[in-house]
């Protein structure tokens, strides 16, 4: 006689079954879930979100592929911690001031990492991010960075969203992101950056979006946008920009949005490369109103006539003068018109290489809520609750430390029911 089968069971004796090997599952009788977090199945997700710890709590199932971890007061991250399934890891809005070197390096799958709104962080050593190859989107927004060690960003050939916003970034030496062949967007607003040298964003050519309002800008390399052919969204307002010499939006051919209000534009000479760009160019533009001289204070730029440029050099000449001017600082050892400091790399993805992510998954906090972002939803702020798992994921165990108890009692009732 053949032992009976699940199907020969009564509901009630099919339902203890099931419970049974769930129970089961937690290998050794061990916890599946630590204490005060919520475990759920499909995907294998722990939720530890808003719960007062200190640290990362002990006993995370290794298995587990999302962790949420956020709004918690967690003052430092070790090696060791989280186990090589990880795809999406959320540790925003802790303490963290300290990371442990290799604390991210045996994570092989993992995907979306949010540091974002640590404000004691302040430092990051340069191999913090090493090994993440599968990374698509870094949030290291609100952290007080002053500044970004070089290489830091190498070999994340993967990356498509980068939030740096909201810091304390002082400058960005050349090739700081040279090797994010595929990054989509950049989010460096709400800095203290005050120049634009010619090659900080040199191996970019995926870029779409560049945010750089609510810096100190006073100053743009003629080619520092020069590669970024696939940019179409441009936001340089709220800086203290006067002129853009040389021409540097000439380097993006695909630019659809710009944004450059409230800048102290000075509409004399210095304006003629920025007034005869927007001649020759179709681009959704904010207003530029002048601020100098006096009589032109709130004229748009955009609207000056020819003659206002009466007496002006032409724009050749202008050009040839630069190129002298930049051939002898190369020449003394200057390294161009923009002094910012750097240590030079190479770009060691290959662009065009990655579909692109879903912008609902990791675009978050991108722009103040009066901002224009086109046609696109803006999803809510982070919260407390709002990103934690989805409604459809089905817990796993909110305290399964009452599993070994419960073991003996369910086989002793199986058979009766």
């Amino acid at each position: 006689m053949l032992p009976p089968t699940a199907r020969d069971l009564p509901q009630g004796g099919r339902l203890a079954a099931l419970l049974l090997v769930v129970l089961a599952w937690v290998p050794g009788g061990a916890p599946a879930c630590p204490a005060l977090c919520t475990c759920y199945v499909s995907p294998p997700t722990v939720s530890c979100q808003a719960n007062n710890f200190s640290s990362v709590p002990a006993g995370l199932p290794p298995g587990a592929r999302r962790l949420f971890l956020q709004n918690n007061v967690i003052r430092a991250l070790r090696a060791g911690t989280f186990g090589p399934s990880t795809v999406t890891l959320w540790l925003y809005s802790n303490n963290i001031s300290s990371i442990q070197p290799g604390t991210f390096r045996h994570l092989p799958a993992l995907e979306e990492l949010d540091l974002g709104d640590n404000p004691h962080l302040r430092v990051l050593a340069p191999d913090t991010f090493h090994g993440l190859r599968r990374l698509q989107a870094l949030h290291l927004y609100r952290c007080q960075l002053a500044s970004l060690p070089s290489g830091i960003f190498r070999g994340l050939h993967s990356l498509q969203y980068l939030y740096l916003q909201e810091n304390g970034l002082l400058y960005l030496q050349d090739d700081l992101f040279a090797d994010l062949a595929n990054l989509s967007h950049l989010f460096l607003h709400g800095n203290r950056v005050r120049a634009l040298s010619e090659g900080v964003f040199r191996g970019l050519p995926s870029l779409d979006r560049l945010l750089l309002h609510a810096n100190r800008l006073a100053a743009v390399h003629r080619r520092a946008f020069r590669g970024l052919s696939r940019l179409t969204i441009l936001y340089l307002f709220n800086n203290s920009l006067a002129a853009l010499p040389g021409d540097p939006l000439a380097a993006l051919p695909a630019l659809q949005f710009l944004r450059l209000n409230a800048n102290p534009w000075a509409c004399d000479c210095r304006a003629r490369p920025l007034w005869a760009w927007f001649r020759r160019t179709r681009v959704s533009s904010s207003p530029v109103p002048c601020a100098s001289p006096p009589h032109r204070r709130g004229t748009d730029l955009r609207h000056l006539r020819l003659q206002d440029f009466d007496g002006c050099p032409e724009e050749d000449e202008e050009e040839e003068e630069e190129e002298e001017e930049e051939e002898k600082d190369e020449g003394g050892g200057g390294g161009g018109a923009v002094a910012v400091v750097g240590t030079p790399g190479r770009a060691l993805g290959r662009p065009g290489t990655l579909p692109a992510a879903p912008p609902s998954a990791f675009y978050r906090d991108g722009l103040p809520p009066h901002d224009l972002r086109g046609s696109q939803p803006r999803p809510p702020p982070p919260s407390r609750d709002s990103r934690g798992p989805p409604e459809d994921d089905v817990p796993l165990a909110a305290a399964p430390r009452l599993a070994p108890a419960l073991l003996p009692l369910l086989a002793l009732l199986l058979p009766n029911l």
